[in-house]
């Protein structure tokens, strides 16, 4: 059989993708199509399993009828409720993360950031590598180190987000949990707004630049 010949012969059959694509669930597929007329080898991973292949014109056939259309009906009546569901689920948990309060402690800027200086070091001797904080350091990468060490050990940041795991709307809420606690150090040590600031913007900047 020649390459035309087998590309005619292909099109005469309908793939699991197509059938989705038409409309089909899987149930639907299993119960109005049963077994595929016929399997193929997958032409890009050759090490999948065959492709399952059923034929256009039983597929067509089955189409027409009346149960095909209620079933299809019933299909996209359970995606359009499970997606108002979710949609509930996220505005709920977004909801109540807005709710939270952000506790941050109130000590001397002065002992944040040496307690701050102490820590970046410490992790770096774990690393066994980097160049060690003083209170010389340059003043921009000690407010980095400073907001990065309140942020991570000294607020419920953490917390919070391992609390989002596997929940509807996670990806919106952890942006309003990081928000919040940067605005809660923000107002506790206005010293450190402008790096809070910074660090917001930047992660922003980011996730923007992901999504494309």
């Amino acid at each position: 059989m020649n390459r035309r010949q087998e590309e005619d012969r292909a099109d005469d059959y309908a793939s699991a993708p197509t059938l989705r694509g038409r409309g089909w669930t899987d149930a639907m597929v299993r119960d109005l199509l049963g077994e595929p007329d016929t399997t193929r080898r997958n032409p890009v991973y050759r090490a999948a399993s065959p492709m399952r292949l059923w034929l256009r014109a039983r597929v067509e056939h089955v189409e027409q009828s009346d149960t095909f259309a209620r079933r299809r009906r019933q299909a996209e009546a359970r995606s359009k409720s499970g997606t108002a569901a979710a949609q509930r689920k996220r505005e709920q948990l977004i909801a109540q993360v807005e709710a939270e309060p952000v506790p941050v402690p109130q000590l001397p800027l002065s002992q944040i950031r040496r307690d701050a200086i102490a820590h970046f070091n410490a992790r770096g001797a774990l690393r066994d590598h980097g160049d060690r904080a003083t209170e010389d350091s340059d003043p921009d990468f000690l407010d980095r180190i400073t907001v990065n060490y309140l942020r991570h050990e000294l607020s419920d940041y953490e917390a919070r987000l391992t609390g989002l795991f596997g929940q509807v709307g996670r990806a919106e809420a952890t942006t309003v949990v990081r928000e919040q606690v940067y605005d809660a150090i923000a107002d506790t040590y206005p010293d450190l707004a402008m790096e809070c600031d910074r660090q917001a913007d930047e992660r922003q900047r980011n996730q923007a630049g992901a999504g494309h």
